[in-house]
């Protein structure tokens, strides 16, 4: 969530684009954060609104007055234009997340150089590492048309190019709220990386219902899609919706095949922090904003010293980053182990994703091929357990791989690679586990 001055408790209402808000500490409390933890190989990034404002804003305050220079700095009207128009005494002014955050001109080229001067402040002054950027798809309107614009499309890419000239590399990821094909139209021209909410809330299903063939229609949905490379951020939940573990009902197996879905599969993965405890926490959102778990220490649980501005989340005492660490059953150590795999295999961090068939509606299968080795796979999202035989036309494979396991157990056995690369009616193990996945390096 934004780190910026607000006189809200969630931040997206801005009054300063270049301080701190006091509640956190200060600017130079964030300088010091940004530089420890750059010496411990942490990037970081900040949640960056610019899509509005708060009605508080000294720009508002000014541009609602008439005054200059900030009169055309947010879309004012005579009349609506439709819905989210707010009444301002004779005028209504466009505010399409509600009246404390009218939206701002960026069609005017004197905000897009504010916003972008206090975005390289960020980068250059302060060190961060990118933007989660808010609201992406909402900058700039079109008559009837409020969202995915052509001119917002256009906005991106001078903002990006503007950032790339003063911090190169930096990290521009969008929230682009919509459909993969919509979200990924953002990338690569106008961002890094969008994330994709669709495959979410598929993964998070098909972990409840058992049924893994809705997940393997949207991931060979979305390879074609996005670049290879990167291109999107993957996710389970985020601090807009119920935490997985409220929508799994704090189903442990179930908690634990979504993440193996999550860490195993393609994108950019992001964990919203408790999912990896199994923190639960449902609307409004407040509740799902809860103080990390640290430890089962009252009144904070290790979150800090003093009274948390939330009560702790509805979850026993148990569920807390000691206990957990302590535990080599529980979700933590589950989720540290499949982090540490994913590191060790470039092809599941970085490789290219291919689909595979299976005949077993359960099991998720797929190949990811990177520049030393190709990784098989397998992830059985059911409660019972599953003997896939998988089939691919073609593929990245060739000559006579070996099978060697590195996520779950049991024995395996290498494909017969077809002239296409690929095999056919190949069973790799004698059977995935109810919601497991089984992870193979197919050598070469």
């Amino acid at each position: 969530m934004p780190t910026f001055p607000s006189p809200s408790y969630h931040g997206y209402d801005v009054t300063d684009h270049r301080t701190v808000n006091p509640d956190y500490g200060s600017l130079a409390d964030l300088k010091a954060l940004v530089a420890a933890a750059h010496e411990r190989g942490i990037a970081v990034i900040l949640d960056l609104p610019l899509n509005h404002t708060s009605a508080q804003h000294p720009w508002f305050v000014a541009s609602r007055k008439g005054e200059a220079p900030y009169a055309d700095w947010y879309v004012w009207s005579d009349s609506p234009q439709g819905s989210n128009w707010q009444a301002d005494g004779k005028r209504f002014y466009y505010a399409n997340f509600g009246p404390d955050l009218p939206d701002l001109n960026l069609a005017n080229p004197d905000v897009t150089a504010e916003v972008t001067a206090d975005a390289t402040f960020w980068l250059t002054d302060v060190g961060v590492d990118g933007f989660r950027l808010d609201a992406a798809k909402h900058l700039i309107e079109d008559g009837a048309v409020t969202e995915n614009t052509p001119e917002t499309h256009a906005w991106w890419r001078t903002f990006r190019e503007s950032v790339e000239a003063a911090s190169p590399g930096a990290l521009l990821l969008g929230e682009v709220w919509d459909t993969p094909q919509v979200s990924s139209s953002y990338v690569p021209a106008d961002l890094d990386m969008t994330f994709d909410f669709a495959l979410a809330s598929t993964e998070v299903m098909a972990a409840q219902s058992g049924d893994g063939s809705s997940v393997s229609r949207v991931l060979a949905k979305i390879a074609t899609l996005y670049p290879a490379s990167s291109g999107f951020g993957a996710f389970l939940t985020n601090h807009d919706q119920n935490r997985v573990a409220s929508q799994l009902a704090a189903d442990p197996a179930e908690l634990r095949v979504a993440a193996d879905l999550l860490l195993t599969g393609p994108g950019v993965p992001f964990i919203y922090y408790g999912e990896e405890i199994g923190m639960t926490g449902a609307k409004p959102d407040e509740r799902i904003r809860t103080p990390m778990r640290w430890d089962a220490s009252m009144p904070s649980a290790g979150f800090s010293a003093h009274d948390p501005w939330e009560a702790l989340s509805d979850d026993p005492p148990t569920t807390n980053v000691a206990a957990e660490s302590a535990d080599p059953a529980s979700l933590l150590s589950h989720y540290r182990d499949l982090i540490r795999l994913r590191s060790a295999h470039p092809a599941l961090a970085t490789g290219t994703f291919t689909s595979v068939a299976s005949d077993a509606a359960s099991v998720v299968a797929s190949l990811r091929t990177g520049p030393t080795e190709t990784v098989l796979v397998l992830t059985n999202v059911s409660g019972a357990a599953a003997t896939p035989t998988l089939s691919l036309d073609a593929g990245p494979l060739c000559g006579t791989p070996t099978a060697d396991l590195v996520l779950g157990s049991g024995t395996t056995q290498a494909p017969t690679v077809s002239a296409g690369g690929g095999f056919t009616g190949y069973r790799p193990v004698t059977a995935v586990p109810a919601r497991s996945s089984v992870v193979i390096v197919l050598g070469r």
